[in-house]
């Protein structure tokens, strides 16, 4: 579980990334494509009241619901063959071998909040990098 602190911080994050997106609406459509050529990780939770376009998904639901089902997938990675190790907040291993992974919350009273990242690695070169998410359902972002 975090933090009050923590999920103050995350919190601060989601809104400066919600300034960057709306700041995203009006520039060029040059820089735009730079960011969108970057890998990045997808994340939709459903259900959700909210559609999960753009390249970045829907990773937060405030939808009632008694489970949900966070879908995680590695996008924009360049051609080749790679591993994925996915791991949640507390370290533990998910059982995916592949650019996607799912995880199946139960709704709660209170607010789930997780984080969720994967290392993947280019097995021809060796070079390797890690994407995060954050997780938040039916609490504070």
């Amino acid at each position: 579980m975090k933090t009050i602190g923590s999920m103050l911080a995350d919190a601060a994050m989601c809104g400066a990334l919600a300034l960057t997106a709306v700041g995203a609406a009006v520039v060029p459509a040059t820089a735009q494509a730079q960011v969108s050529g970057n890998p990045l990780l997808w994340c939709f939770i459903g259900p959700n009241d909210q559609p999960g376009n753009g390249p970045f998904g829907r990773c937060t639901t405030f939808y009632p619901s008694s489970s949900y089902r966070a879908d995680f997938e590695v996008r924009n990675l360049p051609a080749g063959n790679y591993s994925y190790v996915w791991t949640n907040e507390v370290g533990m291993v998910l059982p995916c071998t592949t650019n996607r992974c799912y995880v199946t919350y139960r709704g709660a009273g209170g607010g789930i909040v997780d984080s969720v990242s994967v290392t993947y690695t280019n097995l021809a070169t060796g070079q390797s990098d890690t994407l995060g998410r954050t997780v938040a359902i039916g609490g504070p972002i």
